[in-house]
């Protein structure tokens, strides 16, 4: 027995494609079920597809680029739709312009595409997508919205074989029993794709494909979430204003790159970016068009192995602290590389403002991985100022599984001995209340007891209470974006919380001017009537 708990339609590509979500009442699992429009064609409609098909072995082309991974679909869907014209005329049958589309888009998409993946893949409520094998007994495993479903989608070996040449094509790189192992990015999808086949899984090939945000995250938007509090998102504005090192930890899909992605519209405009990554997940075009000044550089895949092509990250590294004073952004810390950030941050040689992402369920997950692990020196990390740990939370206990940042702890600087102990070094700032499903201020943030905000008051030149107001007015103001967000979604989006920042910053400015030093309760009205007249013009 099924029960509907939600019904939707995605759209694109001329096929739009029904999703019903259902609760199962025999054991705690949910089911996404779609029936693709290809299933509900007629005939008529069949034959025509067939013919096509026919005709396309057939086909002799007289320009080479159908060959091309990047242009081939544009190729198979003009080839389609003349060649339906001409079939359906010569069985006169009657097309219409939207069923010509729609023929000619399930066309290319078995032909140049990636079949009914590429469904999953427009519905951006869809986080990952796993493909187990042997898929003959597997059906798809998705996760939405946070949410673990399965799936009434079964996929074949034919199909499974058809989409490993097809990312062998994208990516240009060997995916076999010799290569049993491919990473590669699907820009398109905005999502990563990891493969594997025999012999390191002995029943066929299998797939892994995590979608990435088609638009920036915002703490804002990590807020209506309930990811974290109004308050802690105050906390970190403050602490990248401040050019702290910040690591985020977690385990996989615990929300790592989300939070980071964020964080990058907290970074005042005027700083120059620099983002490492191996797969490119950050949106740097959507935050170039913004108006940041953001340099991608990609390094050598994990998985390339000796020979594989591209730059190593630790060149990568070395390069990038060659190019200048820039914010530096690491997609994930994790290997020799490590040393280098941290020998540079050590002797203030790595920037402005340094963060990235690395596995880790706890803080002392972080100094055990990154010290024994990885092997930088105790001394060396201490130029870490804060650890963030999210995790994903089963919230009461229930099956559903919601992302939570669980810890904001700073790095104490002083009492350090030749013996490490990890778990003194770490001074909790907020922590995550399970009963009350929310992070809460530790006496270092309401009793101004934390070094990192010390130090920054410090660097500032405000008061330790100036400071704190200071983190709590940026709370304020994004509690209220996420008020108004729950009518204009608009607001929790990129740019306008780029535009909300900067007028922030300015009103900051501008107060210090005015005053030698800035006054709060004045910075608050004149935003907030700033941001009552912004509401209204992008309304």
């Amino acid at each position: 027995m099924q029960f509907l708990l939600k019904k939707y339609e995605i759209k694109g590509g001329g096929r739009p494609l029904q999703v019903y979500l259902y609760s199962l009442a025999t054991r705690p699992e949910k089911l996404y079920f779609v029936i693709p429009p290809e299933y509900n064609l007629s005939e008529e409609h069949l034959r025509i597809l067939q013919k096509v098909k026919e005709k396309l072995a057939k086909h002799r082309p007289s320009d080479a680029s159908f060959m091309d991974p990047e242009t081939s679909r544009d190729y198979f869907t003009r080839f389609a739709k003349e060649t339906i014209r001409k079939v359906a005329e010569e069985d006169e049958i009657h097309i219409d312009m939207k069923e010509l589309e729609m023929l000619a888009d399930i066309f290319a998409k078995y032909t140049a595409g990636l079949g009914l993946l590429e469904d999953l893949l427009m519905d951006e409520n869809i986080q990952d997508i796993y493909i187990n094998a042997p898929v003959s007994n597997n059906p798809l495993h998705i996760v939405w919205q946070g949410e673990e479903y399965t799936t009434n989608i079964y996929f074949s070996e034919q199909d499974v074989e058809a989409l490993s040449s097809r990312f062998r094509s994208l990516s240009g790189r060997p995916f076999s029993e010799a290569s049993p192992i491919l990473d590669m990015g699907l820009e398109k999808y905005g999502s990563r794709v990891a493969a594997i086949s025999n012999p390191l899984t002995p029943k066929g090939i299998a797939f892994a494909i995590r979608r990435h945000a088609m638009t920036p995250w915002t703490l804002p938007k990590l807020v209506a979430r309930n990811m974290l509090t109004p308050k802690a998102a105050g906390l970190l504005s403050f602490l990248i204003d401040g050019q702290a090192t910040i690591l985020i930890a977690g385990s996989r899909g615990a929300g790592k790159t989300s939070l980071l992605s964020s964080l990058i519209l907290e970074i005042p405009q005027r700083f120059r970016i620099l983002t490492l990554e191996d797969t490119p997940e950050l949106p740097i075009e959507h935050l170039q068009s913004l108006g940041y000044k953001i340099q991608s550089l990609i390094t050598q895949p994990i998985t390339a192995g000796e020979g594989g092509g591209g730059v190593d990250p630790k060149t990568a590294l070395r390069t990038a602290l060659r190019l200048g004073e820039s914010v530096l952004i690491l997609g994930e810390v994790r290997g020799e590389e490590t040393k280098v950030l941290f020998e540079a941050m050590r002797v203030g040689a790595a920037g402005n403002v340094v963060l990235g992402t690395i596995h880790g369920a706890t803080t002392r997950d972080v100094f055990e991985r990154i010290v024994y692990d990885i092997g930088v020196a105790p001394t060396s990390f201490k130029a870490t100022d804060v650890v963030i740990v999210a995790a994903p939370i089963r919230v009461g206990g229930g099956m559903e599984k919601r992302r939570r940042v669980i810890q904001i702890s700073e790095v104490v600087k002083r009492g350090w001995g030749k013996e490490v102990d990890p778990d003194k070094i770490f001074a909790d700032i907020m922590t995550y209340n399970a009963a009350e499903d929310m992070l809460e201020a530790t006496d270092l943030l309401d009793m101004g007891q934390s070094e990192v905000i010390g130090r920054i008051a410090k660097e500032w030149g405000i008061s330790i209470e100036d400071a704190i107001e200071n983190i709590s007015l940026r709370g304020r103001i994004r509690e209220e974006m996420v008020k108004r967000g729950e009518k204009n979604p608009k607001l929790l989006e990129a740019m306008a919380v780029r535009d909300a920042n900067n007028a922030f910053w300015m009103l900051i400015e501008e107060s210090m001017r005015e005053h030698g030093s800035p006054d709060y309760d004045e910075v608050e009205q004149k935003w907030m009537k700033w941001y009552k007249d912004y509401v209204k013009r992008i309304a």
